[in-house]
């Protein structure tokens, strides 16, 4: 069950707000474990900076019985308790905080959203009905981003810096969080120092093709490693890019078009364990027609 924040009539806000008080205080012994719920949004994010910790941030009201049902039914679990100890936990009250809320567009109540320590969005879910729709996104989430905050520094003192970008971007690739893996590579790109260096192109462009791929956006992915191949014809991790686009078009279903991509890895790269990995790749689909 979701709640729209737009449009929302607020009658009886008052006594709703008195019952669902009493009923949230009255359903958590006392002796059980639970979540340290913190409430100010800067001091949340210093302490994930200090621990390199991520940020759950649950965004309520005291008038929304969906999150109440969450908490009840997600936040008290022991396993949910255990599991949040990675993160350090906000809530965030809407009617508090609205600017908090515009920030991260919590326009649905409740709305969950992971950050990294430098609030930047990693994943969000709105809405709630089964506890279990919301272990995935917490446990797929790396709980460990002490790698990035020498990189953050530098950043905080030329947000530009060109190496800073490249270097957050390939390391949230590497914790698999492609999305904003892509934010910073992109920014990267913006940069003429990246796209002068033909190496360091080619490799930002393959990582932003390889993420679009991840994420099931084999357009984009299709498209990014045909630039990379059309700028950067020749470089070191060639083989990379071309199998990239190799699996974009398999997976897309366009079989026609990767079996060129094959021959080509065949040709530049014959000992790639990817122009292996393309035959394997390409051998049941060849079966069928047979």
């Amino acid at each position: 069950m979701t709640i729209r924040l737009k449009g929302l009539a607020r009658l009886g806000a008052t006594a709703l707000l008195l019952c669902t008080t009493l009923a949230w205080s009255a359903e958590r012994s006392p002796t059980a474990p639970a979540i340290e719920w913190r409430q100010r949004w800067d001091e949340a994010m210093e302490v994930a900076r200090n621990q390199g910790k991520p940020v759950l941030m649950d965004f309520w009201a005291t008038w929304c019985q969906p999150c109440r049902e969450m908490e009840v039914q997600l936040w008290s679990r022991t396993d949910v308790v255990a599991l949040a100890s990675k993160f350090v936990c906000l809530r965030v009250d809407v009617d508090r905080h609205p600017e908090i809320a515009q920030r991260y567009r919590a326009d649905a109540l409740p709305t969950v959203v992971l950050s990294d320590p430098w609030g930047t969005e990693i994943a969000r879910r709105e809405g709630f009905s089964r506890a279990d729709d919301y272990l995935g996104i917490l446990r797929a989430m790396p709980g460990d981003f002490s790698e990035i905050g020498p990189w953050q520094a530098r950043l905080a003192a030329n947000r530009r810096d060109p190496q800073a970008l490249r270097e957050i971007g390939l390391a949230y690739h590497r914790m698999r969080l492609f999305q904003a893996s892509t934010v910073f590579l992109e920014k990267a790109l913006a940069r003429s120092e990246v796209r002068s260096q033909p190496e360091v192109l080619a490799e930002v462009l393959t990582v932003i093709g390889w993420n679009s791929l991840k994420i099931g956006n084999f357009k984009s992915a299709k498209k990014t490693f045909e630039r990379c191949l059309k700028d950067v014809p020749t470089h070191r991790a060639l083989d990379v890019t071309v199998y990239g686009l190799f699996a974009a078009h398999l997976a897309a279903g366009e079989r026609q078009e990767a079996e060129p991509l094959l021959h080509r890895l065949e040709s530049c790269c014959p000992d790639s364990p990817l122009t292996l990995r393309a035959h394997v790749d390409l051998k049941p689909l060849v079966a069928q027609d047979k």
